[in-house]
């Protein structure tokens, strides 16, 4: 379902109506008017149309003619099952507005404000009326019934207009209407409606004490409560001109939605990442989804995309004059006549998606020769094309990639492979059976992408195999490394782990499983072999998740593996020391990038040590032991291991980790819940300060927001903005929230952890090589048994630096008669130095900045921890 913090256009309305109605009733009452009035009613659910009143008798027949006529308002069913904590909810009709209003404005003891939320409210359900009166042409019956609600809260409006806040009096709702022309030039057909009609975290509360209700000059937002004050709702109806108004705010939510990807797709063409666009986009058509989802909650009888669009779409035709049915040419699929209509519905692509899906037989989809359609025209883009081309390459676009879609669907359908709502939805596609107005959206999602990409709609492709490529080579060169290098945190049975990536990425990436399939089809009906990797190379969105599903498991695999070794987490302890001490005159670029992103603490337990001591010590505690250790006179028996066990490095990426479980385990949905979507809310990226950096300093280049980023955190991760009052949010920014917090990340997500843990390794193998004369001379030949315990020559090296001689039993002594010298630290030095004078030094982030796009900037981290240097 769709997350708390964003709502349907639709949803957001019926909220609005109901806050209106809420507010009217609770300060009715508050104002004196009979409670027996708004009580005494015959008895209804909140989703059923409140029932006539019984007739007024005797005193209460007195109280309504002196305080105005009855409101009609239904109590709770006393046959349900009595809840304590929830509130009672009262069914108020329509036309009672008008009644609470002038009663409210009527109260003489105390001049009771309107809010300026509930002015608001107003303004956007009128507002939204007006939108509906404008493209509406329905029965009379219909049309007066929309005019009476119109009227009722236009008046309602009226009423309370004297009372409102000096700054909502003269809005644009009560000014003359403007001419024909000032429309026209004032009309803006891409405004959001979720601008216009926001959010419903603007409503009201209503469970405060009723002097501070009168008092107060705004209304706070809604919030659970024990209260049993009552609430209030309009009766619900199931009319014409109702589920008019429904169908018609789905579909400006569809439109806006898909105005929003399209700019996303020219975004990504500037450099933002696949992954962070892919993401985004399909969990935009989960929203579409559940947007219609409860739409046909509301309205049974709207089952799918048809009954949806059958009405609306019928009713904007012949407000233009035409027939929906009419064609100019035989074999036209729509009335091209209302192209913009029907494009704007997505009529056309549920046309083509309908005819697609009564040629399936027996399971299978048709198999097409190369060109038996007609050949696309690609020599033209999307915008030069004329009304009847785009059409035909949409169709061709569509019938050419059915067939693979709905292979590779069946092929997919027991397997844990990423996979797109089109997948999910062309997997249950039968003759006959209904198709889904989120299904066709998919479908739409899937055509918008090549029109905003044009020629450039491969490209996604291309960084796939990319990132497979990378993923599989660093895999492949950890598994000859380590043929014979074992260690007992992960034994040779743990290799499966790996096994299976490059299996995955064989299978799916580097090779084409469908195509494969497909020939063997085409060789049995004498058709020519397909053309290589076509349906990824027109299917940005799928080689997105892919690459995410790729970078998601690698960075979980490798992460467990590197500190099951532990050679980064040491490695950082020795450089820092060397640093410190002034030893090393350069930056290890790639240690700094990754100390920077995981966070100091992760390392050193707290800020860098600094003095020959605290390397000593930081460095046991990293390893996992107690603080007790350090005791002058130590227990006998004392427990020198810490229950936190040894420091690790730890998964990054808490936005990317929120869909992990949708497309690497193939989850039915992302688990929308206010922990999970408090990391993309608090995570707004903090460009405009930048943007205005760049402004002073006349840059004109385009960038990325995180490829602007440039400094860290201590904790690691790149500094945001919070986004302040984030109660409640428009969908299309909640969805430009997720595409920039996924794109912030995409460099955490293609770290290379185990090219760093072999050259880490081989740094130890170095500097265990040079100390070893003196090692042996300090400790003797015990220090080091096998090459697996080489993380511990960091700890020798700085015990040999300190008065300390023995650390219970945790490592071999100092052999007696052996000074304390620092010599071995500055030995260590020297391997080091060659690495960060070299290429070495940089090579993971180089191949990072090669995949991201961009280049990391260290400038900021050369003293985030403390640590010196040039």
């Amino acid at each position: 379902m769709l997350p708390d913090i964003i709502q349907s256009t639709y949803k957001t309305y019926k909220q609005d109506t109901n806050a209106i109605a809420t507010w009217l009733a609770t300060k009715a009452k508050q104002c004196g008017y009979s409670a027996d009035l708004l009580d005494r009613v015959t008895s209804a659910t909140s989703s059923q149309a409140a029932p006539s009143s019984t007739r007024l008798k005797g005193k209460a027949r007195k109280q309504a003619k002196n305080g105005g006529t009855k409101a009609q308002v239904s109590t709770p069913s006393t046959s349900a099952s009595p809840d304590e904590t929830k509130p009672p909810v009262y069914t108020i009709r329509v036309k009672e507005f008008i009644t609470l209003a002038n009663f409210i404005v009527g109260f003489k003891k105390q001049t009771v404000q309107v809010p300026e939320a509930l002015a608001k409210a107003l303004d956007r359900a009128i507002l939204l009326r007006k939108q509906y009166s404008s493209g509406a042409g329905g029965s009379i019956e219909s049309d007066e019934r929309h005019a009476y609600f119109l009227g009722v809260l236009e008046k309602t409006r009226e009423i309370l207009k004297p009372r409102m806040p000096s700054g909502m009096i003269n809005d644009r709702l009560t000014k003359t209407e403007p001419s024909a022309d000032e429309a026209s030039e004032n009309q803006n057909p891409d405004a959001d409606p979720n601008e216009q009609i926001r959010n419903i975290f603007e409503s009201l509360e209503l469970e405060e004490p009723s002097q501070e209700f009168l008092d107060a000059p705004d209304i706070k937002p809604i919030e659970r409560t024990t209260s049993t004050q009552p609430r209030y709702e309009v009766e619900a109806v199931q009319t014409v001109e109702e589920e008019y108004i429904a169908a018609h705010c789905l579909f400006e939510d569809v439109r806006h939605i898909r105005r929003f990807l399209c700019q996303l797709w020219t975004t990504y063409q500037e450099g933002m990442e696949l992954i962070a666009v892919s993401v985004t986009v399909n969990t935009a058509i989960g929203f579409i989804r559940d947007m219609e989802q409860d739409l046909i909650q509301r309205f049974p009888s709207k089952t799918d995309y048809e009954s949806i669009v059958r009405t609306f779409f019928g009713v904007q035709c012949l407000t233009r004059g035409h027939d929906p049915g009419s064609r100019q040419r035989p074999d036209d699929i729509i009335n091209m006549a209302v192209y913009d209509l029907a494009e704007d519905v997505m009529l056309p692509t549920y046309v083509m998606l309908n005819s697609l899906q009564d040629v399936i037989q027996g399971g299978k989809a048709p198999i097409y020769k190369a060109g038996h359609l007609g050949y696309r025209n690609t020599s033209t883009s999307w915008k030069q094309k004329t009304t009847r081309e785009k059409v035909e390459d949409d169709k061709l676009a569509l019938m050419e990639a059915f067939s693979d879609l709905f292979l590779f669907a069946d092929m997919t359908s027991e397997s844990t492979l990423a996979e797109d709502e089109l997948i999910r939805g062309v997997r249950q596609m039968k003759p006959g059976k209904d198709i889904p107005l989120w299904l066709v959206f998919a479908a739409q999602c899937f055509l918008d992408a090549q029109h905003e990409l044009h020629r450039d709609v491969s490209n996604g492709f291309s960084q796939l195999t990319r990132c497979a490529k990378g993923i599989k080579s660093s895999i492949e060169e950890t598994l000859r490394f380590h043929e014979k290098l074992r260690i007992v945190n992960w034994p040779k049975t743990n290799d499966v782990q790996f096994t299976e990536q490059i299996r995955v990425i064989d299978q799916w990436v580097l090779t084409d499983a469908i195509s494969k399939q497909l020939k063997k089809m085409k060789e049995s009906r004498n058709m020519p072999d397909p053309e290589p990797f076509r349906l990824l190379k027109q299917y940005p969105v799928m080689c997105g998740l892919f690459a995410f599903a790729l970078k998601m498991r690698a960075q979980e695999v490798n992460i467990i593996f590197v500190n099951a070794w532990g050679s980064i987490m040491y490695s950082a302890q020795l450089y820092n020391a060397v640093r410190q001490e002034s030893l090393v005159p350069r930056l290890w670029k790639d240690m700094e990038f990754i100390i920077a992103m995981q966070g100091g603490d992760k390392f050193f337990v707290g800020d860098a040590p600094k003095g020959l001591e605290e390397y000593l010590k930081r460095y046991l505690l990293s390893m996992g032991y107690s603080a007790a250790i350090f005791a002058a006179n130590p227990r006998p028996n004392a427990n020198v291991v810490s229950s936190k066990g040894p420091r690790s490095l730890v998964k990054l990426c808490a936005i990317a980790e929120l869909f992990a479980g949708r497309y690497c385990n193939n989850d039915t949905a992302v688990s929308w819940t206010p922990e999970t979507i408090k990391p993309i809310i608090e995570a707004k990226l903090d460009d405009e300060s930048e943007d205005a950096d760049d402004t002073k300093t006349g840059s004109k280049e385009s960038k990325p927001a995180s490829a602007k980023k440039k400094k860290q955190s201590s904790s690691g991760a790149l500094l945001r903005k919070s986004k302040q009052n984030a109660q409640s949010i428009p969908t299309n920014e909640f969805l430009l929230d997720i595409a920039n917090s996924l794109h912030a990340e995409c460099v955490e997500v293609s770290i290379d952890y185990l090219r760093m843990h072999l050259r880490c390794w081989k740094l130890l193998r170095k500097v265990n090589e040079v100390c070893k004369p003196r090692l042996l001379h300090t400790y003797g030949a015990g220090y080091l048994e096998t090459e697996n315990q080489l993380p511990f020559v960091v700890g020798y090296i700085f015990m040999a630096a300190t008065a300390t001689s023995k650390i219970a039993d945790v490592m071999v002594p100092r052999r007696e008669g052996v000074e304390v010298s620092s010599r071995l630290l500055l030995t260590a030095a020297e391997p080091l130095k060659e690495l960060v004078a070299g290429a070495e030094g940089g090579a993971v982030t180089r191949g990072m900045e090669e995949v991201v796009g961009f280049r990391i900037d260290f400038s900021g981290l050369e003293d985030e921890d403390g640590r010196g240097g040039s």
